[in-house]
């Protein structure tokens, strides 16, 4: 099937080329034929090259049909490279470039997907939408209850509250380098589902922003391109597996987070990129700095369940905590059992520490 799409991107380029247009129009005269050389003849012209180097064509000063060859031709290169990648078993370059053949030529690509990206997470396919060029840059982490609160102007209950701040640990030591996040449950009382908000994760300076994001069940969160090139967002979790596919600058896909756990997230062409978005149910939940220091400023008091969690630990921890009328202090220890280094590419093939592709 492959094979059969290369030979179709040929047919189209040549087809389209055929009514390029040439010097004479009508009353054409035959070419006359070269006159014999039998000695003192120049050098022969050397064969042509089966595929001679195109020059970098702009496409805004081509007509209709030269633009379809160009594209025609640069999908069908890209086309052939990713076919000897996956042949070689490079399934992590060969999906990147049928990729890239893919947006030059998605009608004629399409049938041919499964083949490069079986093994990976599915795959979101909805159309990019424009992201706002203007944006500001988003901040190293995001995540408050209170602070949702805050901006949605809920209106605090008539009752004298206490005040949490904490530390988080990591093995027993204090915690450098590392954000984290916790949250509170009241023991023996139902709490009200938080209204899901719509988040952005941005791809910018080759890092995600935030780099870790807290947002409540059933929000939605967009991821917009801010570089001058390709990424490719994706997740391997078990309760958010998605891959978006590569899109240009200033675009963005979305997914919508509907189970509460922690979601890595990585760039498929660049090993160096990572980040967590932290699904909560709980009512109460705040993202640390990266010491793990961490407050909430209005509990009602009682009994309350807290995890913990930090981006080197593979799970959170569970405690109980009491919260009393004003100040309350707490010290909560994680792990540091996390695996290092980059995670594997969308693939599960481990990737070497690095940056992969400009």
């Amino acid at each position: 099937m492959i094979r059969a799409a290369l030979a179709l991107l040929a047919a189209c380029s040549a087809s389209a080329a055929s009514h390029a247009p040439t010097d004479c129009f009508y009353d054409c005269k035959p070419a006359a034929p070269a006159a014999p050389c039998f000695y003192d003849c120049p050098p022969s012209p050397p064969p042509p090259d089966k595929h001679p180097p195109q020059p970098p064509a702009v496409l805004g000063k081509l007509d209709p049909i030269g633009e379809r060859v160009q594209l025609l031709r640069e999908a069908a290169d890209q086309l052939e490279k990713a076919m000897t990648a996956l042949q070689q078993g490079n399934r992590r370059l060969a999906e990147q470039l049928f990729s890239t053949a893919e947006l030059l030529a998605p009608d004629v690509l399409e049938p041919l997907a499964p083949a490069f990206r079986e093994g990976a997470p599915p795959r979101v396919t909805t159309p990019p939408v424009q992201a706002d060029p203007k944006a500001a840059p988003q901040p190293a982490v995001v995540g408050s209850s209170e602070a949702e609160d805050e901006v949605d102007k809920v209106p605090a209950p008539k009752i004298e509250f206490g005040s949490l701040t904490g530390a988080m640990q990591i093995d027993g030591k204090r915690t450098t380098g590392a954000f984290g996040l916790v949250t509170l449950e009241p023991i023996g009382a139902t709490s009200k589902p938080r209204t899901p908000k719509p988040h952005i994760l941005e791809q910018r300076d080759r890092a995600f922003r935030p780099h870790l994001m807290a947002i409540s069940t059933g929000s939605t969160v967009a991821f917009p391109n801010y570089d001058p090139y390709f990424h490719n967002v994706f997740s391997t979790s078990p309760i958010a597996a998605f891959d978006l596919g590569i899109y240009k600058n200033t675009q963005a896909r979305e997914y919508t987070f509907t189970k509460e756990g922690i979601v890595r997230i990585g760039c498929n062409l660049h090993a160096n990129m990572s980040a967590y978005i932290a699904v909560v149910s709980a009512p109460a939940y705040v993202v640390t700095d990266e010491n793990g220091q961490f407050a909430f400023e209005r509990l009602a008091p009682g009994r309350y369940t807290l995890h913990a969690w930090s981006e080197r630990s593979t799970a959170p921890i569970t405690q109980t905590v009491t919260i009393k009328v004003g100040r309350n202090e707490v010290t909560v220890g994680v792990t540091g059992d996390a695996a290092s280094g980059p995670q594997p590419d969308k693939f599960g093939t481990k990737r070497p520490p690095g940056r992969d592709r400009p």
